[in-house]
């Protein structure tokens, strides 16, 4: 099985421009077999309450690193607010150094709303277009050429280590599709510390199917 960092690198590489920025733990996937990628995504938080402690920007998400360095993720953002900002971001590769953020105006949320990020590959365009909502409303749009996704994964991300404790919370309806059959995808998953959540598939390895991926409580800067 591999580890959790390797799992994590796809995502993780491109993470952010935020050098210091720590994670806390996550359910990560690939990298896809050979000639795969990643078409749809999709999957639904139910939003924790905002962390009473924190003193930095925390962000929960689910992402898919690129064939381009890019980083596709939808995210709910908290910093220092009584709610939660729901937007979509990609983090686009601009050379060997340097990224540039791409986002939507953010929405307010609340503890108990559910957030779905669904992110769908247009062969005609070959762009990636991210759909977000808040309890089935939709509330932002996002299209961006960002190569081929090779990977899906959560996060807890906070800019510094300084974003306290995050409560524990839950991922449902998690499913990913592929562009063609990769029957061991599963083998790919990592989970870190306290998170479960697993992979099945029932049509040889295309769509892939997560049961309830739960996030344990974290807190920043504990270790």
């Amino acid at each position: 099985m591999p580890s959790h960092r390797s799992l994590l690198a796809l995502v993780a590489a491109s993470l952010t421009s935020t050098a210091s920025a720590a994670m806390g733990p996550a359910f990560s996937t690939g990298p896809v077999g050979s000639g795969a990628y990643i078409i749809e995504a999709t999957s639904t938080l139910t939003l924790p309450a905002v962390p009473a402690d924190q003193a930095n920007d925390l962000s929960l998400w689910v992402g898919m690193g690129t064939s381009s360095g890019d980083l596709i993720q939808s995210i709910a953002d908290n910093w220092n607010s009584k709610n939660w900002s729901i937007y979509a971001y990609t983090l686009v590769k601009t050379g060997d150094n340097s990224q540039m953020p791409v986002q939507t105006d953010g929405t307010d949320a609340t503890e108990g709303d559910q957030i779905t990020m669904h992110y769908k590959f247009d062969k005609s365009s070959g762009n990636y277009t991210q759909l977000v909502s808040i309890n089935g409303n939709q509330v932002a749009e996002l299209s961006t050429s960002s190569g081929q996704a090779q990977g899906w994964g959560s996060a807890v991300e906070c800019a510094e280590d300084t974003c306290g404790t995050v409560a524990a919370h839950t991922w449902t309806d998690t499913k990913i599709v592929l562009s063609s059959a990769d029957p061991n995808y599963d083998q790919t998953l990592g989970k870190g510390q306290g998170v479960t959540g697993e992979l099945s598939t029932s049509d040889g390895g295309i769509t892939w199917v997560a049961t309830d991926i739960n996030v344990p409580a974290f807190t920043f800067g504990s270790s």
